[in-house]
């Protein structure tokens, strides 16, 4: 019997994207608000990639910090992050985060509603996984 609801996947099949084709952020969409009421994201920051400081009107934000290294901040809050990390960023609180580490950081994002997030995604440009993302994505590499 059918679950009504359940999804399950695997990251390999799920599309990879950018905002914009100047980001050098990419995004592994792995659920969108047309399958639940939330947005799940692996976000892939080149070293120096951060986003852009930004706020969700309704929205928290659940940040998990799969490799690298980096920094969150929230508001006048200032916290360096690294693998194992993680962070909730409640509505209406400005925040951004930067990778200040030497390789890439690797961020599991939750937004819980999705609050179009997930549109933004998929309308951006194509992208591809490399070998390093395979390598931390399958859990090769630390």
């Amino acid at each position: 019997m059918a679950i009504p609801g359940l999804v399950i996947g695997h990251y390999a099949d799920c599309p990879v994207r950018k905002i914009s084709e100047s980001d050098s952020n990419k995004f592994v969409l792995l659920c969108d608000g047309g399958q639940a009421p939330f947005v799940s994201v692996v976000e892939i920051f080149d070293a120096g990639g951060m986003t852009p400081p930004n706020e969700h009107a309704e929205a928290h934000e659940y940040f998990y910090v799969l490799a690298g290294a980096g920094e969150a901040i929230v508001g006048e809050e200032r916290t360096e992050i690294r693998a194992g990390s993680f962070f909730i960023v409640p509505p209406g609180h400005n925040h951004q985060v930067i990778n200040t580490g030497k390789g890439r950081l690797y961020v599991l994002t939750t937004m819980v509603p999705d609050e179009k997030f997930s549109d933004l995604i998929k309308a951006g440009p194509q992208a591809r996984l490399d070998e390093e993302d395979l390598a931390v994505l399958e859990g090769i590499l630390p």
